[in-house]
């Protein structure tokens, strides 16, 4: 990931910029582009970082949780189309039955935690700016999250206490290893992007850095804590997360990809071998290096694989010389823009939309994928769900621009954990403009809208 590309402006104020910004590009071209071209790093001089970033403060702020409501602004007919705008204090008991779970949201000046009806169940006091980046634990029982602020701290929640301290760097990305032991953030650093591991109560578990331009990664889903990431053009494992001084090289696949995808219950990786004559997708094991050809790709590609890490959904974005049309073993898959589905064991496709999908995230049980894609409505998008056999268009919608410039460029990385479902496979969470402005949005799949629940540039459904 690069901090050349973030971004992040609150609705009523503009927040502190913590990296340089970019220039503005027509969303709608964006939308199609952004997420499969975010790999075209930039690197950002030493000069151009903050050097108050360099040695925080060690002061440790450790609060308890308020009862500050969200609210939200009354209904309005201008909304999103085919969508119905609640405010929290009226959303009916019903939207969060057989839910469960909470949301995570960003946007405000506190971190703010609700049930899926908007209701508040937890607000977290910070001195920022805004909250950003609220990850949550992949046993949804702990939260860490960026505060802009004068230095850039991080928040980090343990039961129902936070925890805040100065940053070593301002961080725009989190991921917790699967035993909630570690989390890798990534931030701005001397050659563009830095990798530091903290511990659950966001504090560096070492002095160690790895620096590059372009830097994406995936923990071992087993409940191990090994690390595989990809700097530039190189992949390597990171068996200690408290020596990061000690990598291993897994070769040099070059950048057809962003994120590798670690398949559930095994030791192997899928990533893209670039290739004079265009990108291989592969099944690596880490620790051995062999390897499996499971076919080509036509173009830059986005990878997500399944929980039971059967099937893998692969989004193509065709290149200028190609042609559309890639074969498999017997297998023929039209990949002109579209998604699909790839068997892991017998390399055979099925193609499942004819559109180029910029977020793939599959439901916790593993039945489901949620795809977004461009829509044709002026600056939007659309959620399209796949149920195993067909898929189905949901409304469209606006992201908000933080949701959009921050998350969605880098969607292959975010969706290395679950982000947007429910804990029972049946809802999605979103961020979403309205006439009132950055808004969070909740769709059931048994119902015909969405419902706006709260305020906020970003959520995030605990797992």
């Amino acid at each position: 990931m690069d901090p050349s590309r973030r971004v992040g402006r609150s609705r009523q104020a503009v927040r502190p910029e913590y990296g340089p910004q970019v220039p503005v590009i027509p969303r709608c071209t964006a939308l199609v582009i952004g997420a499969l071209l975010a790999g075209s790093c930039t690197s950002v001089s030493p000069e151009e970082l903050d050097a108050r970033f360099s040695s925080p403060d060690s002061t440790v702020t450790e609060v308890e949780s308020t009862s500050s409501p969200t609210t939200t602004a009354p209904p309005s007919a201008d909304g999103p189309a085919s969508t119905t705008t609640v405010p929290a204090s009226e959303a009916t008991p019903s939207l969060g039955d057989g839910l469960g779970g909470a949301l995570a949201i960003g946007g405000f000046r506190n971190l703010v935690v609700t049930d899926p009806s908007g209701r508040t169940m937890e607000s977290f006091p910070t001195a920022g700016v805004a909250v950003t980046q609220p990850t949550w634990s992949r046993d949804g029982t702990n939260i860490i999250a960026t505060a802009v602020a004068e230095p850039v701290t991080t928040v980090a929640v343990e039961g129902e206490a936070v925890t805040i301290r100065p940053s070593r760097r301002p961080y725009f990305f989190y991921s917790w290893s699967t035993d909630g032991a570690y989390i890798a953030a990534l931030g701005p650093g001397p050659l563009g992007t830095s990798l530091d591991i903290l511990g659950p109560d966001g504090v560096p578990v070492s002095d160690d850095s790895l620096d590059t331009a372009s830097f994406y990664l995936a923990w071992e889903p087993g409940g191990g804590d090994d690390l595989v990431i990809h700097r530039d053009r190189v992949l390597e494992l990171v068996r200690d997360p408290t020596d990061l001084t000690t990598v291993e090289p897994l070769g040099e696949p070059g950048q057809l990809f962003l994120a590798p995808a670690w398949i559930p219950g095994t030791r192997h990786v899928l990533l893209v071998e670039e290739e004079v004559t265009g990108g291989r997708l592969t099944r690596l094991d880490v620790d051995t290096l062999e390897s499996v050809d499971l076919g080509p790709v036509d173009g830059s590609i986005g990878i997500a694989v399944s929980p039971d890490g059967r099937r893998a959904v692969l989004a193509h974005a065709v290149g200028p010389g190609g042609d559309g049309n890639v074969t498999v073993g017997f297998a023929p898959a039209a990949v002109t823009a579209s998604t699909e589905i790839i068997d892991l064991e017998t390399a055979e496709r099925t193609p499942i939309s004819d559109e180029l999908s910029i977020w793939t995230e599959w439901s916790p049980d593993g039945t489901k994928l949620a795809l977004m894609q461009p829509s044709a409505a002026r600056d939007s998008a659309v959620w399209v769900i796949w149920d195993g056999e067909s898929t189905t268009r949901l409304e469209p919608f606006r992201p908000t621009l933080t949701f959009f410039r921050n998350y969605v460029f880098f969607s292959w990385q975010y969706t290395e954990s679950r982000r947007i479902w429910s804990p029972g496979s049946n809802a999605i969470v979103y961020a979403a403009q309205d006439e009132l402005g950055d808004s969070i949005w909740v769709r059931r799949l048994d119902s015909d809208s969405a419902i706006r629940v709260s305020e906020g540039d970003v959520a995030f459904w605990s797992p």
